[in-house]
């Protein structure tokens, strides 16, 4: 039997060891945040709006799903199915990294475009690296006819990875992405943050939207780690920044472009703080591929339904009617984020 594509046996390698390394618990930061109830509300449980404006397009929650798979007969399940929910939902669904797709089209493309197929009125999300020039941006678009592209950054991924890239030189690429593209394209990093200075720089080169995926999920140092059988990289972790960091990091630039967070949520409270903290909506990648690896579609539907129920609740306890309201809601940051924001000049919101 000939043996499979290297590409995408580290695809399906990918879903194993995302879900082997899968935590309950998530290390973003999100425990050092607090928000205070308003025990005055004023409002009606049933008043509450959770729909908001993602890019060009109103949807129906604050939350989406972020890239994850595709590119194996594997994922080719996954993608199908987080389709089906993302459109239960009204929420935009990512695929995974299209590269392979742009290198295999025939062995790979039935796994991307199964989530246009199960969702052909959706806000569908192209993903590519940061390496590919424009025509090959354009080709993996039009393959799920995407509503966004993501361009992501994956430089400590690369790093960590047997038989990852070693050079970097991505803004000009990113550029002219950015201007040939029919789509909207969101930057996104994989898991490790981005600082302020990051988006300065995305900016100047005209960006828009910006996915800051902090650290504290999916882990791909130590997947890749776990993959490379000679060296453990896993301590590039280090210089990563967690999600609440990255939002921190956001803060001078939250009026000047749109900012989405991920990276370790994994209960409602985390997207309300998210928002808090300046997230247009908040993606999430890791916990629903646990949930559709581990139990049925059923019931990731069920666990997604309750997941929505307690954002209205937590809306409620802070008096917030709608997105919008959430950004008002008084907060609270421990020591250590204090101490983080005044090293980096960073004025924290009150």
């Amino acid at each position: 039997m000939p043996k499979q594509d290297a590409q995408i046996q580290r695809k399906v390698e990918h879903l194993f060891l995302a879900e082997k390394y899968f935590t309950d618990e998530a290390f973003a930061d999100f425990d050092g945040v607090r928000l205070l109830h308003n025990a005055l509300p004023e409002l009606n449980l049933k008043q509450i709006d959770l729909s908001t404006q993602f890019i060009n397009r109103k949807m129906a929650l604050p939350i989406y799903f972020n890239a994850i798979t595709g590119g194996s007969k594997q994922s080719t399940r996954f993608n199908a199915e987080l389709s089906q929910l993302a459109n239960k939902l009204n929420i935009p669904v990512s695929s995974g990294s299209m590269g392979v797709y742009l290198r295999l089209p025939e062995e790979t493309k039935n796994s991307f475009s199964v989530l246009r197929d199960n969702n052909p009125e959706g806000f569908v999300i192209a993903n590519v690296s940061a390496k590919v020039n424009a025509q090959q941006a354009q080709t993996a678009i039009d393959l799920i006819k995407a509503s966004a592209l993501q361009v992501h950054l994956n430089v400590l991924q690369e790093l960590a990875m047997p038989e990852g890239d070693k050079e970097f030189m991505w803004l000009d690429n990113i550029k002219q992405i950015v201007a040939s593209v029919d789509v909207p394209v969101i930057v996104k990093e994989v898991g490790f943050g981005m600082s302020k200075d990051n988006l300065a720089d995305l900016y100047k080169v005209g960006v828009k939207y910006v996915d800051i995926s902090g650290f504290g999920g999916t882990d791909f140092a130590q997947i890749e780690s776990a993959r490379n059988h000679e060296l453990d990289l896993t301590y590039l972790d280090r210089f990563s920044l967690s999600t609440v960091e990255s939002l921190l990091e956001s803060i001078p630039y939250q009026n000047k472009m749109t900012i989405f967070a991920s990276g370790g949520i994994r209960t409602p409270m985390d997207v309300i703080k998210a928002i808090r903290m300046g997230a247009s909506a908040v993606g999430m990648s890791g916990l629903v591929l646990h949930h559709l690896q581990k139990y049925s579609l059923s019931e990731t539907e069920i666990f997604f339904d309750e997941f929505v129920k307690q954002l209205r609740l937590i809306m409620a306890a802070i008096g917030a009617k709608s997105i919008a309201d959430i950004k008002k809601a008084p907060i609270i940051f421990d020591g250590n984020l204090i101490n983080y924001a005044k090293q980096r000049n960073i004025i924290l919101p009150s």
